[in-house]
């Protein structure tokens, strides 16, 4: 997934978080899509990460770390060398 487009469909995130624990799934799902397809993230994948965390700051803090670390991933791709510059 480095970098390709993930289409309109949630395939590819449902067919990952299918390998996580049931209780994980909607944690991950949202995690996932912050990540990698932000617009994707909508009423629904908002409700079932508040079945289990009902709380706005916890569900601040889930996004904007798996966004954080996506951002730090496609960072790295422009720096591989970690020569300090830019």
């Amino acid at each position: 997934m480095a970098g390709e487009e993930t289409g309109i469909s949630r395939a590819w995130c449902e067919e990952l978080v299918a390998e996580l624990p049931a209780s994980e799934r909607a944690a991950g799902r949202l995690a996932l899509l912050a990540a990698l397809a932000s617009y994707q993230v909508d009423d629904t994948v908002v409700a079932e990460f508040r079945a289990a965390a009902p709380d706005d700051r916890t569900l601040v803090e889930a996004a904007a770390w798996a966004s954080f670390a996506a951002a730090r991933r496609i960072g790295s791709w422009h720096n591989p060398a970690g020569d300090g510059q830019g």
